[in-house]
């Protein structure tokens, strides 16, 4: 499609502790390009398991010691600096692409020059579509009800519900924002926004990236032709107090960045709300591990 110099989609893997994943996610990326022109980039952010050993001097792979201190946003960014693709395909290590599933994303894309942000069906490992891959832009009221485990139906008719469900998952459609862990961004729409927000250390970039570029002016599409399989929080569940802890943290950041115009007494309860059911799932998971190593 383009020159050498200039490949047409960079892939931006950022990975902690999660190797075997990692590398079968690499190893599905070449019979997923069909002719599209890629690069490969993939931050280790500080792992344990063997992980950089086994990209180091791999030649299909521009290998970036990142470190945990980075967080999954500003990690992604450091390898955005020198990626130089027409696009960006940020990519999850516990992925796995399908053949051809890059080069139909990529002729997606670039169809329509309205589309920002295109994002596959993904499948987890129970056969299931991930209901992180179709959003509407959070709201109060829809974050509450999903803390609270409100069935869809109900939120729906309150004010619509956080994860899409009321159409097929297996239809195209533009939505308000897609899943991070598969998520291929027009390098125009990365350049105008900026990239990921570093204030987010994990959790909530990729909602607020995708607001960022709904307001720069682009569309988020959900492209269920392509599958791509996601064995979820194989990395997470590593540190899950500190998961949890990050999970409400980028929560409170996304609703204080965003919604700045609620009134006072909503902010407030808000902010409260968000601070007693993190520190109350904090605190759960901290027990948990204690009983497990006694």
């Amino acid at each position: 499609m383009t020159s050498s110099s200039m490949p047409d989609v960079s892939v931006v893997i950022v990975s902690f502790n999660v190797r075997a994943l990692l590398l079968r996610c690499l190893e599905s990326i070449r019979p997923s390009l069909d002719g599209v022109g890629a690069d490969v980039w993939v931050v280790d952010n500080g792992s344990s398991d063997g992980t950089w050993d086994a990209i180091a001097d791999r030649v299909d792979v521009h290998a970036v010691r990142g470190a945990r201190s980075l967080g999954y946003a500003r990690a992604n960014n450091v390898a955005l600096r020198w990626a130089p693709g027409r696009h960006v395909l940020f990519l999850n290590p516990d992925t796995e692409l399908p053949p051809k599933g890059i080069a139909a994303m990529v002729r997606r894309i670039e169809q329509d020059q309205s589309i920002g942000i295109v994002g596959p069906r993904l499948v987890l490992a129970d056969g299931s579509a991930d209901p992180s891959g179709r959003r509407n832009f959070p709201t109060p009221l829809s974050a509450a009800a999903r803390l609270l485990r409100v069935p869809n139906g109900l939120t729906s008719v309150l004010a619509g519900p956080y994860t899409i469900t009321d159409r097929s998952d297996r239809t195209e459609a533009f939505v308000d924002a897609v899943s991070g862990a598969c998520m291929l961004v027009r390098r125009e729409a990365l350049r105008v926004t900026d990239g990921f927000d570093p204030q987010f250390f994990m959790y909530a970039e990729d909602l607020d990236l995708a607001l960022r570029v709904h307001r720069a002016g682009w569309r988020t599409l959900y492209f269920p032709e392509v599958e791509v399989r996601h064995w979820k929080r194989e990395s997470t569940r590593q540190r899950e107090v500190r998961t949890r802890l990050e999970f409400y943290r980028a929560m409170w950041r996304y609703y204080r960045k965003h919604r700045l115009t609620d009134p006072l007494p909503l902010r407030a309860t808000v902010g409260g709300a968000i601070a007693l059911l993190g520190a109350g799932a904090v605190a759960r998971r901290a027990a948990a591990r204690l009983m497990t190593r006694r």
